[in-house]
């Protein structure tokens, strides 16, 4: 039925109040029964109803419109439903009332439920919805009296009532009726000429029959007890005097009526209606309902909204069915809509009731929740899916977070079962998204407080709805996949014995399994037929140490035995797995249960060792491959021996199929580019015709391209060759080949900055040329940063300051205002320019623009000290200059170091964007020291990461677990801190991950540790337990080896346990230890069998620590020492002869690109043919570390090929690359150095004599007919290591201006000058027109010139104060002369060093320091603390000898004593 027509909705609006007047239709209105009516012929109750459902009269008061309506709906339409003498028997109310879109419609009038949540209720009169449609159970149905009661009850059990017997139970006896509608001595009169009038009229005429005077009917006095529940005698004398107090001041009796007859709370609302203490309304309210408070009720009639707001939040909140405030929530949704009504009506709520009536509506929201896990069970269907609709409405549109997780942590059981008794996705859908809104550990509390059959139950529907929540798994944002990972984590913590069922309703959540808590299920599981078969189904979406972790547990199970026993079913059963079988355990596969499955893992993501121990296991005999065979092997090829790929590529015709394979195993990077494979395949595939291949055979070349060089892309039209470079992944272009293609780009297009920003792989090629060539976009082009500031920041220094100086001119040749797209030029301005071209006003000025730029250290430290210039900076103000705060000194931090707010100015310090600046980080930790009290919790987990270990050992709880998280993530910025540090922090990680040691430290526990395993101290390494450090020998070779750990990793390898003694070591055994062969002694490396140091296992050990260098975490560790001659004995069996009688081998091509040039001696490349040579002439230029010999003999050979040297072309001397340097001082002056790219990589090499340098620079000059004052700051930044060419009488007549603009591009080079040049160079920078004397330069100006600080003169060294102290970087202090370094700096400017510049300290100084300058420098490494050696700890700085070890513990010892 249909109970929401427009019509229905005007009905069941509230009237507005009629003006009353004061006389009265009834002045004798007398009481008799309802029969008398009817005897008259006046069917009262059923022809004033019938005219209220027809709109002939408004609303009838103590009747609720909602009790109208429903009684108009239920029986309109009904033959006779009006009639009280047909006895019709009418629709059953329960029925009626079990439909929720229509109980639902009516209680909000047809408005979302969110808005119900949020907006007022006054525009419905709730009166009886409980009596109705809820409390049907209740002790009395609402009727007339205590004699209907119990016949009400009896045909509400029958579930279905006549119009007759709805009219006795629930409304008002006919005098009532009638006095409700002709009024009485306080009630309006009906309009004149109205149905009501007429009517009235009528009764009026009647009522002379009535024999009892009202004055005799109303003496309350006498009435039984039973009179006072009896609605229409109440409301017939309400006037009568002292009735009112008699019934609501007693507050024992009011209370007794008002338990059963709520509609009391009327009749008490009247004038002068206090029940006794003179409670007002609220109060009384608030009193009868049966849930305990901690506050005082009175309050409410004096300040209502906060103690409603108090009460209201805690009807919300969830804690547990044992919480007499939830318990009765579900019984009292008809007491909170009364006390609405009565909200909105009260006085005294106008500055609180928007904030009463929103908990107000989120009560009655969350109490309908509650009855409907109960009494709608009973209803229909569509009931359940009106509050799942509704509600996923409201979590839609609330946009309150606390009142969604408020409904979700309390009221999700009940939506599970819900959602589950609809089967509704779409409600599932909404309810896991705000799942994943919400914080973790409420996500983890939520499931933790449901009863687990609720939780499994959810579960299991959940994984049987997972297809139609079409939930995104793989390109999820990192905030979804953290939100997921914590639901996953607590759905795993709720059950601590995962059963097989549970573990396939949990399924959808593998790709989200965190390794410790796969580790945690029984290994009794992983054997299971239905687990392994959901591992394989969401295999495509787990991660490789998702999958390494499954199959770690699969081992612990010993259900099959030993792998080699494994039988092929169950192979086959862990296909996705078997990949990721630890490499001992892969080895141990037969060939009998490999060749079965050769195919099948030939498609699979095998890496190199398990691709070659398949090749050895299952292809015993020399393999003859047909084109089948190729498909059929698949990644396998990858792994085939170089000399059999170079057979088969050189059968001809060429296979396709062959050669894409083959490249797709570069690109895909599980060969590599520069390898020997890579070798024969570039000489197999650079004679085809590009231009004749398909798009899809260019695309896997993709790897090989930067090999192949410009001349394979010759044939290509210029927008193709774009397309192709501008596709991601591609690796960098050597300096000549992308020289070629950049040139050949710009010939052929018009090229745009957008362009050249995609053109990443040729950036080593830029010349001038190039960027006079650029067509620079619109400064209004809205991607001008977005291209400009990435591709700044990539470029190499000298390419910076050329593509920097050709972007400044476009700008200053564009008359618009350009302030806004300068902003991606500003932190690659000089501070030199910086200073002149900006003042502090200029800066507040536009703040919104500047306080969001990635400013460097000193350009901050610049704009700070300008701001401060122009106006005071207050504690206050600091906070809105954004990263310029950055730039801070300690003198103004120490200003605000006794405010009261000083941790809040520290926390904001912390959290500042980028790397704090280490002369502020020292300011604020000696601030720290002197003030023990500070709160250490306020400071960011990145700044406490790198406080001193004492202050680290202070951090409480939950700042350590922050400081562990953020080290665990930021792997880089733990490797950049001192050694002692990272030992520090790896123990603090010890007891955050709950790792204990009485048992040794097993896999779990190596599992949480990850890469700070191997930054522990070493006894503590030496508990880890063998077996588990074999399992993750894979993790290992990723992991940063730390030098003074390498004993204790050779002692692991060489146990018995492991691999036993090098001298045994298999070919298995040495493929598996991989680069962590190089953590072997070199005696121990060189005891290796000759027999297994094959070409190819060389190539695969050299190539994963190139690998290794190349990533993320091999650029922050620190180098390992030795590691060339490590190498080079590693190599001896493929470069040295076996045997006294043979020769040594002359190397090919493809030997020099299996090992590296250097390994080989120089009689040996000089026996090299010339073919051989012009092929890896590009590859040995790009080995900085030939000696001079080798690149002489190089050189010597390569000569013929290009001469003669003058007619050298700019590609040819970018591909020579170091050989240059040896090219005589007459081949340097005739060779043609013009071309600043060509110029920009000359700079960069490191190899020159100072002899081929000045002939190079005089070659430069004369050519480019340039005198050294008229360089400018590119070309000076071009020159690079060659400005160490120009003598120190032309270095001073350089340019000083330009030469302080070019020092931003110079100040990381280890220029190899003469002191007399550098302190040349420095005092061109104290010019005026530079910096100034260097008596006034700032800390920024230190730091801007970086390492040509080191040149200055030793008396203006030893005259530096703390600030300039401050600015040295520690590249500049490493390069101080050691002798010089002992003279200049005393011993209190060496205790003002930062940690940084402490630990930039080189041996060779430190051996030079006397014992208090050691002293000073020992306490600025330790930041002031005293650290005693224990434990197996080494505490020494990490680049000091141990020989050194004794000589500054002397110090320290002293020191010690003094401090004691």
């Amino acid at each position: 039925m249909s109970c929401s027509s427009s019509g229905d909705e005007a009905r069941a609006s509230r009237p507005q109040p009629r003006a009353r007047k004061s006389r009265s239709l009834l002045p004798h209105l007398l009481v008799a029964g309802d029969g008398d009516h009817r005897e008259a012929g006046y069917p009262a109750s059923a022809e004033i109803l019938e005219a209220a459902c027809n709109d002939s009269i408004p609303g009838l008061t103590g009747v609720s419109n909602f009790t109208v309506f429903l009684y108009c709906n239920l029986f309109d339409g009904h033959s006779g439903a009006l009639d009280p003498d047909a006895g019709h028997v009418g629709p059953d109310l329960h029925v009626t009332c079990s439909d929720a879109a229509w109980y639902l419609s009516v209680a909000a009038g047809r408005r979302r439920l969110s808005a119900a949540v949020t907006k007022d209720y006054h525009y419905y009169n709730q009166s009886s919805i409980d009596d109705l449609c809820v409390q049907l159970s209740a002790d009395a149905p609402g009727g007339p009296g205590a004699d209907a009661s119990e016949d009400c009850l009896v045909q509400l059990g029958a579930r279905s009532l006549s119009a007759e017997e709805f009219r006795r139970c629930f409304l008002p006896s006919n005098v009532a009726l009638i006095a409700a509608l002709c009024g009485n001595e306080s009630s309006p009169l009906p309009q004149e000429g109205s149905w009501a009038a007429e009517y009235c009229s009528k009764v009026l005429h009647n009522s002379s029959r009535v024999n009892l005077s009202a004055t005799e009917t109303c003496d309350y006095k006498k009435w039984a007890a039973e009179s006072f529940a009896n609605s229409t005698l109440l409301e017939l004398c309400r006037d009568r005097e002292g009735l009112r107090d008699h019934v609501c001041r007693n507050a024992t009796f009011y209370r007794r009526l008002a338990a059963t007859d709520p509609w009391l709370l009327d009749f008490c609302t009247g004038p002068g209606a206090k029940p006794e203490g003179a409670k007002c309304l609220l109060q009384r309210v608030f009193d009868m309902l049966p849930a305990p408070y901690d506050f005082d009720t009175s309050q409410l009639c004096v300040n209502p909204a906060p103690f409603l707001l108090e009460a209201l939040y805690r009807l919300s909140q969830c804690e547990g069915p044992v919480d007499e405030r939830v318990g009765w929530l579900g019984t009292v949704s008809y007491v909170l809509r009364v006390l609405d009504f009565v909200v909105g009506l009260s006085a005294g709520l106008e500055e609180g009731e928007s904030e009463v009536r929103q908990g107000l509506g989120q009560a009655i929201l969350l109490s309908s929740l509650l009855d409907n896990a109960s009494f709608w069970a009973t209803l229909r269907p569509n009931a359940s899916l009106s509050v799942l609709q509704t509600v996923a409405v409201f979590l839609r549109k609330e946009q309150n977070p606390s009142l969604k997780e408020d409904l979700l942590s309390c009221f999700s059981p009940v939506l599970w079962d819900l959602i589950q008794r609809e089967d509704n996705s779409s409600a599932l859908r909404v309810l896991l998204q705000e799942y994943l809104q919400m914080p973790g550990e409420s996500i983890r509390t939520m499931l933790m407080s449901a009863e687990k059959d609720a939780v499994k139950r959810f579960l299991s529907h959940m994984h049987q709805s997972w297809d139609q929540l079409q939930v995104e798994t793989t390109q999820v944002s990192q905030q979804e996949q953290q939100a997921m990972e914590m639901m996953t984590a607590a759905f795993i913590h709720k059950f601590p014995r995962v059963t097989p069922d549970l573990f396939v309703d949990l399924s959808q959540f593998i790709p989200f399994m965190s390794v410790s808590d796969i580790m945690s299920f029984p290994a009794s599981l992983m054997v299971n037929d239905s687990v392994l078969m959901a591992i394989r189904d969401h295999s495509s979406d787990m991660k490789s140490q998702q999958k390494r972790a499954f199959v770690k547990r699969l081992l612990q199970s010993h259900a099959l035995g030993e792998v080699p026993s494994w039988p092929p079913y169950f192979l086959s059963s862990i296909l996705p797995l078997l990949p990721h079988l630890p490499i001992c355990h892969f080895q141990q596969l037969t060939s009998q249960q490999l060749s079965p499955l050769v195919e099948v893992l030939g498609n699979s993501s095998l890496e190199s060792i398990r691709g070659r121990h398949i090749l050895r296991t299952a292809f015993t005999k020399k393999i003859n491959l047909t084109s089948n065979d190729l498909l059929r092997l698949g990644v396998l090829l990858c792994y085939l021996n170089p000399e059999d790929v170079h057979v088969l590529l050189s059968a001809s015709p060429l296979s396709q199929v062959l050669w894409q394979r083959l490249a797709l195993c570069v690109t895909e990077g599980l060969t590599s580019a520069s390898g020997r494979l890579s070798h024969w395949l570039v000489l197999a595939v650079r004679d085809l015709n590009s231009s004749a291949l398909s798009s899809p055979a260019l695309t896997s070349l993709r790897g090989l391209l930067p090999q192949l060089g410009a001349s394979f892309l010759q044939p290509l039209p210029s927008s193709q060759v774009l397309d192709l470079l501008s596709q991601p992944g591609l690796s960098r272009y050597p300096p000549a080949q992308a020289f070629q293609v950049l040139s050949r780009i710009t010939q052929h297009t018009n090229l745009s900055m957008d362009t050249l920003c995609q053109l990443k792989p040729v950036l080593l090629g830029l010349s001038p040329d190039v960027l006079r060539a650029l067509s620079v976009s619109e400064p209004g082009d809205t991607s001008f940063c977005q291209c400009w500031s990435p591709l700044l920041a990539e470029l190499r220094p000298a390419h910076r300051a050329m593509l920097y100086g050709t972007l400044q001119q476009a700008l200053d040749a564009n008359t618009a205002n350009t302030t806004s797209q300068m902003r991606c030029l500003l932190p690659f301005v000089s501070l030199r320019k910086l200073a002149s071209g900006l003042d502090g006003a200029a800066v507040l000025r536009d703040l919104t623009l500047y306080k969001h730029l990635p400013w460097s250290s000193q350009q901050a430290q610049l704009l700070f000290k300008k701001i401060l210039q122009t106006e005071n900076i207050t504690r206050e103000t600091v906070e809105s200059l954004g990263r310029i705060a950055g730039g801070m000194g300690c003198d103004w931090l120490r200003l605000w170091a006794n405010e009261s707010d000083f941790s809040e100015l520290l926390r904001f310090i912390s959290e500042l964007p980028g790397e704090i600046r280490p002369a502020l980080r020292k300011c604020v930790i000696e601030e720290l020291q002197k003030r023990p009290e500070t709160d250490l919790d306020v400071l960011s987990p990145s700044f406490s990461a790198g406080l001193p270990v004492k202050m680290i050992e202070s951090l409480s709880n939950v700042s350590l677990v922050a400081v562990v998280d953020y080290v665990r993530q930021n792997f880089t910025h733990f490797l950049r801190l001192p050694r002692h540090k990272q030992t520090a922090l790896a123990e603090q990680a010890l007891a955050v991950l709950g790792i204990t040691q009485e048992e040794g430290i097993l896999g779990a526990a190596l599992d949480l540790l990850g890469p700070l395993l191997l930054f522990l101290d070493r006894e503590t390494l030496g508990q880890v337990d063998r077996e588990a450090m074999r399992l993750r020998l894979e993790d290992l070779k990723g992991y940063c080896l730390p030098q003074d750990v390498l004993p204790e990793i050779t002692r692991v390898l060489t146990d018995r346990g492991l691999f036993g003694e090098p001298s045994s070591w298999t070919v298995g055994e040495v493929e598996h230890a991989g680069r962590l062969v190089l953590a072997l002694s070199t005696q121990q490396i060189a005891s290796l069998p000759l027999d297994v140091l094959g070409p190819e296992t060389v190539e695969q050990i050299l190539q994963g620590q190139r690998s290794w260098e190349d990533s993320e975490v091999g650029g922050a560790c620190r180098r390992l020492q030795g590691l060339r001659e490590k190498s080079e004995s590693l190599l001896r069996g493929v470069v040295r002869r076996r045997g006294r009688r043979r020769r040594e081998p002359i190397p090919s091509c493809v030997d020099i690109k299996g090992t590296f040039p250097s390994a080989w001696r120089a009689a040996q490349l000089g026996r090299m043919g010339e073919g051989e040579l012009e092929q890896c002439a590009e590859d040995l230029g790009r080995d900085g570390s030939l000696s001079p010999e080798q690149r002489r003999t190089l050189w010597s050979k390569l000569r013929r090929s290009y001469a003669p040297v003058k007619a050298l072309r700019p590609e040819q001397i970018l591909e020579l690359g170091c050989i240059v340097t040896e090219m005589s001082e007459r081949e340097l002056q005739e060779a043609n150095l013009t071309n600043l790219g060509v110029v920009a990589h000359l700079g960069t090499l490191t190899e020159w004599t100072p002899k081929k340098m000045r002939a190079a620079v005089l070659s430069f000059l004369r050519r480019s007919r340039r005198k050294p004052q008229e360089l400018r700051a590119t070309e000076l930044a071009s020159l690079g290591h060659l400005l160490c060419g120009l003598t120190s009488a032309e270095i001073q007549r350089l340019d000083p201006y330009q030469l302080s603009l070019a020092v931003l591009f110079l100040r990381d080079l280890a220029l190899p000058c003469t002191e007399q040049q550098l302190e040349a160079l420095t005092a061109r920078l104290s010019h005026p027109l530079a910096f100034g004397p260097v008596s006034s330069w700032g800390p920024e100006v230190f730091t801007e010139i970086g390492t040509l600080a080191a040149g200055l003169p030793d008396m203006v060294l030893s005259a530096l104060v703390k600030e300039q102290m401050e600015g040295l970087t520690p590249a500049a202090i490493a390069l101080i002369p050691p002798g010089k370094l002992a003279v200049v700096f005393s011993v209190t400017q060496l205790s003002w060093l930062s940690l940084e510049q402490a630990s930039a300290v080189t041996e060779e100084q430190w051996a030079e320091l006397g014992s208090e300058q050691r002293q000073a420098v020992v306490r600025a490494l330790y930041e002031g603390e005293v650290i005693q050696e224990h434990r197996g700890r080494n505490w020494a700085p990490p680049m000091w000898s141990a020989e050194s070890l004794s000589v500054w513990l002397t110090p320290l010892c002293c020191m010690l004593c003094h401090l004691l």
